[in-house]
């Protein structure tokens, strides 16, 4: 018997956010988010001033079985003049039925609200976690800012009618000595245009040029599949939440000769084996595992990179790539995890320049929603 309950509680909150670790308990792939931050973004996310989100979980002969969040961003369809609801959190157990009823909630609430497709999945913006692993599912190198999930999953959604709509791909990149052609362009580049490189004395600095960042990101990003300009709120949330995570030597700022910023990089050292240890949970030991790998994982995670739009055509996104390209052999790192691109991004070209491998593709679905 299979029955689908809509969370109403705390009780039933809990364990719609602990039914990951239950599910992948055994799989060492899977990397398991911090509760406490998951808590936070399920009830105090500011995107939800103007989301709208319910929650659901799959039961299967008394066990829990499987999760579902529906989301409609009514911003983002008023901004992209679409008619779409999300779905996100999805989980399930290598049960075809169950998942059909988690996405039957979904859909049918859609239909309610007069929406006409279903997209995902992601969840409030593109600063989330969004995107279906449908390739890769062999590497253990999961990053903190992306899902992992079992490769039934895919074959679930597109027997539902759910279609591939944008593809991210992540690569894999050794590093090593840059290409004296990447130096030479670098150098070519900061002439012709007269950029420069930000220094940061230290983390205060830095964390003055956070709210600049994210507005350069708001211009950056703008035309990018499922992304809306951050609000202030949303802003100050991701400084808050992301600052401590950041090495400043990791960050890469470009400034135009009127000190604007133009372009930008930020990694941060790989916390994946280290959140696997703490289990979801940084108390009572946990937070000594990400503190460890903090300061000395030999494995990089690029998490942003962006340049403004009237500065695409220039190239400098090949300097913030030689800057830290640099420091990371400085800091004895061996390896970097690029971010989600997605397909059609030329920007994922420079990889070519590299040593390096496709490792990840994820895929955000949609499907058209049936009048009842």
């Amino acid at each position: 018997m299979i029955t689908v309950k809509e969370v109403k509680n705390r009780c039933d909150l809990k364990h719609f956010i602990r039914f990951p670790k239950q599910l992948y308990q055994n799989n060492p792939f899977f990397v398991p988010s911090l509760e406490r931050e998951d808590w936070h973004t399920l009830t105090q996310h500011p995107a939800r001033t103007f989301c709208d989100i319910r929650l659901w979980l799959a039961y299967k002969d008394g066990q829990l079985a499987g999760r579902i969040a529906g989301i409609i961003n009514r911003r983002c369809n008023e901004l992209k003049g679409q008619s779409r609801i999300r779905f996100g959190w999805f989980d399930v157990i290598d049960d075809f039925e169950v998942a059909q009823m988690l996405f039957k909630e979904v859909e049918t609430w859609g239909r309610s609200q007069q929406l006409t497709e279903v997209s995902g999945p992601s969840r409030f913006s593109n600063m989330d976690k969004q995107g279906m692993l449908v390739w890769g599912f062999e590497h253990d190198v999961q990053p903190i800012f992306t899902e992992y999930n079992a490769p039934y999953y895919v074959d679930f959604v597109e027997k539902m009618g759910y279609v591939k709509e944008v593809d991210y791909l992540q690569y894999k990149i050794k590093v090593n000595k840059v290409p004296e052609r990447v130096q030479q362009l670098s150098n070519a580049i900061m002439q012709r245009n007269k950029v420069k490189i930000k220094e940061f004395k230290n983390k205060r600095e830095l964390a003055g040029y956070f709210r600049n960042f994210f507005e350069a990101l708001n211009e950056s990003y703008r035309n990018i599949y499922n992304f809306i300009p951050l609000t202030s709120p949303e802003i100050e949330y991701l400084i808050k939440g992301n600052l401590s995570l950041v090495r400043k030597e990791l960050i890469c700022v470009l400034m135009d000769e009127c000190d604007r910023i133009i372009g930008f990089s930020l990694s941060i050292p790989s916390l994946s084996r280290a959140f696997q240890k703490a289990g979801g949970k940084l108390f009572p030991f946990g937070w000594y595992s990400v503190l460890k790998a903090f300061r000395h994982s030999k494995l990089l995670n690029l998490v942003l990179t962006g340049v403004l739009p009237e500065w695409r055509t220039k190239g400098i996104h090949a300097l913030y790539h030689n800057k830290l390209n640099e420091i990371y052999l400085q800091q004895g790192f061996k390896y970097a995890i690029s971010n989600p691109q997605l397909e059609e991004n030329v920007a994922t070209r420079v990889w070519q320049k590299y040593d390096s491998e496709l490792i990840f593709r994820r895929r955000c679905f949609c499907k058209k929603l049936a009048e009842m």
